[in-house]
């Protein structure tokens, strides 16, 4: 047997484990959504949504307008915008907005960044369930009471949620609004698994008494990882963690608008998975580098290679090799497209495989560049240095 054939043959098995834990992915992401959760009606109860905002003058008005809206009993629901120092008319537009809303209320972050004014936003909430919310998102009315039927019948200490990013203009917001949707994918898939691997600060909830009980953010050095890191303290400690996969509960967000955004947002997420331990940062890492591996077994497909007499068994296992790489992310793409089409956040995009194997390709082509800039690299965020 040849040295090639060998790297085929593992390139095939590498390939078979890749597609059986995306499949997996997109099998339980796929009950998930559609079988429903468990779910029970809430007792009325006090709930705070917390909304941590700087510079959010052009965003905050829609969001705030939602929070008005939702299907819950006005006097149970308190909003919390902790301005993070803003230097635009965010702090204005709330107090014009909390004369003829006493459920909300600005607070002038006494810290830097945004865990800072989390952890000032929980402190001064009266609920014991907290509802995170980033300042340019959108929700729909019925996301509190679902987040609370859930709370009734699952009694987690901290709820995850889905966060579609809606990329309508251009190419650069495709190929975002394809990579979160994998990402989605992967955070909901691994946590209905029983082993939750990403969270999205834009949409998550917890209990104030288990954030206070983990020390919330104490002693983080890095500026972004709000979510993760909050996570991994959850599970270190034992809470219960648990996706909820309904699209009442979906948040909208709009990708980044112009290469120089993209760059910073990227440079900021892979700056933060550096203080993530853990294996499954190891096991992320294989996958991103998957591909690449791939690519040599393939560039090494030379010409003595393509004379000798298993040449049709190597070139096989190769072309089923990248068959199992593309079409298992290509098809949890597609199911978490039609679940934001459920939602009513996204329709599905036209060519859609297309897109997707794509999207995906051009991920694994700048995913390794932005990790290893993030080494050496802080870019600025709202202002400042991260």
């Amino acid at each position: 047997m040849s040295l090639y054939l060998l790297l085929c043959l593992a390139a095939f098995g590498g390939g078979m484990v890749h597609a059986l834990v995306i499949t997996g992915w997109k099998d339980t992401f796929a009950k998930g959504w559609r079988n429903g959760d468990v779910a029970a009606a809430a007792e009325p109860q006090q709930v705070s949504v917390v909304v941590p905002a700087r510079n959010a003058g052009e965003t905050l008005t829609p969001l705030l307008q939602d929070l008005h809206a939702q299907a819950w009993p006005k006097e149970m629901l308190e909003v919390l915008v902790v301005n993070d120092g803003s230097t635009d008319g965010t702090a204005a537009l709330v107090r014009s907005m909390a004369r003829t809303w006493p459920g909300l209320r600005l607070i002038e972050c006494t810290g830097e960044g945004k865990k800072a004014a989390i952890t000032q936003g929980v402190a001064e909430a009266r609920g014991e369930w907290v509802v995170l919310t980033d300042a340019d998102a959108r929700c729909g009315p019925g996301r509190v009471r679902a987040i609370m039927d859930c709370v009734a019948a699952q009694a987690p200490g901290m709820l995850l949620m889905p966060v579609a990013t809606i990329g309508t203009e251009g190419v650069l917001q495709a190929l975002q609004a394809e990579e979160q949707a994998a990402l989605m994918g992967m955070a909901a898939g691994t946590a209905l698994q029983g082993a939750p691997m990403l969270a999205n600060g834009a949409n998550m909830a917890f209990r104030r008494s288990a954030f206070q009980a983990v020390g919330g953010y104490a002693g983080e050095k890095w500026a972004s990882g709000d979510d993760v890191f909050l996570l991994r303290r959850m599970l270190k400690t034992g809470r219960k963690v648990h996706y909820l996969l309904q699209p009442e509960v979906l948040v909208r967000v709009e990708a980044e608008r112009g290469f120089r955004a993209f760059w910073r947002q990227r440079l900021r997420w892979a700056g933060k998975m550096r203080g993530v331990g853990g294996a499954w940062k190891w096991v992320a890492m294989a996958g991103l580098l998957w591909p690449w591996f791939l690519l040599f077994v393939t560039g090494a497909f030379g010409v003595r290679d393509r004379m000798a007499q298993n040449f049709g068994a190597s070139l096989m296992l190769l072309t089923t090799a990248w068959l199992l790489w593309l079409l298992p992310i290509t098809a949890l793409v597609r199911e978490v497209h039609r679940f934001q089409n459920a939602a009513g956040a996204t329709a599905p995009p036209r060519l859609g495989v297309l897109r997707c194997t794509l999207g995906y390709a051009a991920f694994h082509l700048y995913a390794p560049v932005i990790a290893a800039a993030s080494l050496v690299v802080r870019p600025k965020w709202k202002g400042r240095r991260v």
